[in-house]
């Protein structure tokens, strides 16, 4: 799921990036001007995020496994405390 939204975020920012270069591809290009254009602060920004949403992405899957692996022994634990103590009542 987190990796099909960090897919989908960057697919989102070489869409925008590809349409915002189209256009200014026939134009002379001023380095200076471009860093202070509020496009090319939109863009660093887009890529600040998906570098920040790829992180927590990374984050968020290894908390998911450590929590699946929690779910799975917790319930097979209490599965086995569940039989276990039905057993006692029958033996009382």
């Amino acid at each position: 799921k987190l990796a099909a939204m960090a897919r989908q975020a960057m697919l989102l920012v070489v869409l925008l990036l590809a349409l915002l270069v189209a256009p200014a591809s026939s134009l002379s290009f001023d380095e200076v001007g471009a860093k202070n254009r509020p496009v090319s602060k939109v863009i660093t920004l887009l890529k600040d995020m998906l570098k920040q949403l790829e992180k927590e992405a990374v984050e968020d899957e290894e908390i998911y496994d450590k929590l699946a692996c929690w779910c799975t022994n917790n319930d097979r634990e209490k599965t086995k405390s569940i039989a276990d103590a039905e057993a006692r009542i029958e033996d009382l």
